[in-house]
């Protein structure tokens, strides 16, 4: 999605934008409402010759300078569409850890690309190691946030709130993410039993999010990926035998990213491997105190007592431990927010994210 939102401010700029995406996915959904041209291959297989022609007809009709892939898996079709043409420019942005690709298959592929994109310091120092890119290819581009959007909505906040049964008086902690086991939530489940029984009465926890989705399924079938559906009744279940539904609530995906964060007083991000997290700077955006487990791009978000509080990873405890003090001292929760929002404005400003993308696209 955060590829998506690149695409509406590239096209705010007064940039054509043309969009290859799955048919009838929430990527296409967004694009087609914010009047983004959008485009469907033939096939959307790994090797697709059909696809590849028509890429490379499209860029060639359309005289399209830049071809920016958003998924690993995509660079096979936009490469081979672009083989052979030296005049255009192929890019391919990394949001996430990737394993190590150097047989011989991928070296000719990754030969065509001109630069890689990640929003990762360290995976930038280790990447040339896992792709057959050399360093020179290689380049940190910080995710970008329009920052004025994300403003507190007390409507919101009260309209949700209320909607789960939540007291005025309540502190809720919350998380926003697949329901995924790599992404740990059940850790940040688990620890509402070791919160003080005093505290436990006036916290409420939120858990947004829905498993992962896989890529088609048929009609009859569930859309999930089956490990992350059976992980999600895991915690429906957990819940359950402790007597916890007045306590969890288990939401679901929801769109309203503004009005969800809005109604959290600390947001929670138990992910144990992420390069750097969106839904983190949306809710450091918003004034949310953040604990998040001390691994990978956490360690370059959240500065531990300044912005948040940083929990040993897999342990529900600790996360009790880290949690506890927001939840009985308005004061921290507000200093530690207010620098939370400091650290984005500072850091991740969209107007600077989207100058440098085009620098790249220029140079």
């Amino acid at each position: 999605m955060y590829a998506c939102t690149v695409m509406v401010e590239l096209q705010k700029r007064g940039w054509k934008v043309w969009a290859i995406c799955y048919p009838n996915s929430k990527v296409e959904e967004f694009l087609r409402a914010n009047n983004v041209r959008v485009m469907n291959v033939p096939s959307y297989m790994k090797l697709s010759f059909s696809s590849v022609r028509f890429i490379r007809r499209l860029i060639r009709e359309e005289d399209i300078p830049v071809v920016h892939v958003h998924f690993h898996r995509d660079i096979w079709q936009a490469s081979l569409a672009l083989w052979g043409d030296h005049k255009r420019k192929l890019i391919l942005s990394i949001y996430m850890g990737v394993n190590k690709k150097r047989d011989i298959f991928h070296r000719f592929i990754y030969s065509r690309v001109d630069a890689i994109f990640t929003s990762s310091i360290a995976m930038n120092k280790v990447l040339h190691e896992r792709y057959p890119v050399p360093a020179s290819k290689i380049h940190f581009l910080p995710y970008g946030r329009t920052v004025e959007d994300y403003q507190r909505d007390a409507v919101k906040r009260l309209a949700i709130r209320t909607k789960y049964n939540i007291q005025p008086d309540d502190v809720v902690a919350g998380a926003m993410m697949r329901i995924d086991p790599g992404k740990c939530v059940m850790d940040f489940v688990q620890s509402f039993l070791y919160l003080r029984e005093e505290t436990r009465k006036k916290v409420k926890y939120l858990v947004i999010g829905e498993p992962t989705r896989k890529r088609a399924s048929s009609p009859k079938e569930s859309p999930f990926e089956p490990h992350c559906e059976e992980y999600y009744f895991e915690l429906k279940n957990f819940i359950k035998d402790n007597n916890l539904e007045n306590n969890i609530y288990l939401c679901g995906f929801q769109s309203d990213i503004i009005g969800y964060l809005s109604a959290m007083d600390v947001f929670v991000f138990p992910s144990r491997d992420e390069l750097f997290s969106l839904v983190v700077l949306d809710a450091m955006a918003m004034k949310l105190p953040v604990v998040a487990a001390a691994a990978g791009g956490n360690l370059d978000q959240v500065t531990d007592g300044v912005s948040g509080r940083l929990f040993t990873v897999n342990d529900s405890k600790d996360i009790a431990d880290k949690i506890s003090p927001y939840l009985d001292d308005a004061e921290l929760r507000i200093k530690h927010g207010n620098s939370a929002r400091e650290f984005v404005v500072k850091n991740h400003a969209m107007n600077v994210a989207i100058d440098q993308l085009l620098e790249f696209y220029k140079s």
